[in-house]
């Protein structure tokens, strides 16, 4: 098993770095902002928000120096949620057509209101040069087990069927899937324990 263990914060730019650029392809990303200049402009802030959100009150862990990373939220959401709202910061980077995007998918994506406490996988990244290694799972072991021993379930969204594919020989199935207009067919996944 490779090395995994939860993120130290000197690791945040390294992490940050394997993020962004494991997403470059993303069809979701790549919807959202299609030109290159425009992800280049926006992805590291937005990506390391959620980093950063999930280092001080969530649960990151990685391989290594940072080749692969698993992000996640606890049951409940964040366990001391921000003060203040630094999405606002971020999204004033965005576009009204960029933020329009966000919302189309936030809307279709989301976690059922009913449902009941949940683990959710925010953002599984692993650097191109590393990936078909096993690092990807090696990141999610940790809180696998823990939604296991905790009898919880995960979610997670994804707009690749290659991550469906991956994430289904982890026993996530299915709950929605939708097309987005003009856009990527999108999934939101569920593992039960």
């Amino acid at each position: 098993m490779p090395a995994v263990r939860r993120c130290p914060a000197d690791l945040r730019d390294r992490v940050l770095e394997t993020v962004v650029t494991a997403f470059a392809g993303d069809p979701l990303l790549r919807w959202v902002w299609p030109a290159e200049a425009r992800y280049d402009a926006c992805a590291r802030r937005f990506f390391g928000l959620l980093l950063d959100l999930r280092l001080e009150s969530g649960e990151v862990w990685v391989h290594g120096e940072g080749d692969a990373v698993s992000m996640w939220d606890p049951p409940g959401g964040l366990y001391v949620p921000p003060t203040e709202d630094r999405w606002a910061a971020v999204q004033r980077l965005f576009t009204d057509e960029e933020r329009r995007r966000w919302q189309v998918f936030d809307a279709s994506m989301s976690v059922p209101a009913a449902a009941a406490p949940y683990w959710y996988l925010g953002v599984l990244a692993t650097s191109p040069d590393r990936q078909r290694q096993g690092l990807g799972r090696a990141v999610l072991a940790p809180m696998l087990a823990a939604a296991d021993r905790t009898a919880l379930p995960i979610y997670l969204e994804t707009a690749s069927s290659a991550n469906v594919r991956f994430y289904a020989a982890l026993g996530f199935r299915p709950q929605t899937e939708v097309v987005l207009p003009d856009g990527p067919r999108c999934w939101l996944l569920r593992r039960d324990p």
